[in-house]
């Protein structure tokens, strides 16, 4: 047992560097082969809810999940996406195209089918004669309420504080046929 806790003890020592002189966080886990070091820091739970949905945000937009795509259309060509995590969607994105001189995008992100954050963007628009305009708003919501709203970056008022079950990312959570959505989106 002896033999055992001295190296333990060593590599705990060691265990913010490596050989290379590369500094680690204290929480990674660092693995030592013949003459490869891998580290792997662990998911840590945010405590602060913002935090939280990016990082579930940020994960939903890096994985490699099960995928449909409708195009169809309205005034124009229409796309919606759906991201698929066990049979269940996690991200419904909306592309309505070019309507008149503005472009609009919408996603929704939803997490155990709750609704936990809303991106637009909108470019152009009717008072933007030879500029194009660009606006993102984000939308942090925890219990179908914003928690914090940013229109392209700054913390405002949020224009919808509020989404219930009739609310359009809800009605887009539950549709999973082309003719569902174009149903949807083009009334």
């Amino acid at each position: 047992m002896k033999r055992l806790a001295i190296p333990l003890l060593l590599l705990f020592a060691a265990c913010g560097h490596d050989k290379s002189g590369k500094n680690y966080n204290k929480h990674d886990t660092v693995f030592t082969t013949q003459n490869t070091t891998k580290v792997i820091t662990p998911v840590v739970k945010a405590t602060d809810p913002v935090a939280s949905i990016r990082q579930r945000v940020e994960r939903i937009n890096t994985s490699n999940f099960a995928k449909k795509h409708f195009e169809f259309m309205c005034d124009e060509k229409t796309k919606v996406d759906y991201l698929y995590e066990n049979k269940q969607p996690v991200k419904v994105s909306i592309d309505y195209g070019w309507v008149g001189d503005a472009h609009a995008i919408e996603d929704y992100y939803f997490d155990n089918g709750q609704l936990i954050f809303f991106y637009e963007f909108v470019e152009g628009g009717p008072a933007c004669e030879g500029c194009i305009k660009t606006n993102e708003y984000r939308s942090y919501i925890v219990d179908n309420k914003v928690i914090k709203y940013l229109k392209n970056k700054t913390q405002e008022k949020c224009k919808r504080c509020e989404f219930g079950s009739v609310s359009k990312p809800y009605k887009m959570l539950t549709i999973n046929t082309a003719e569902g959505a174009k149903s949807a989106l083009c009334n």
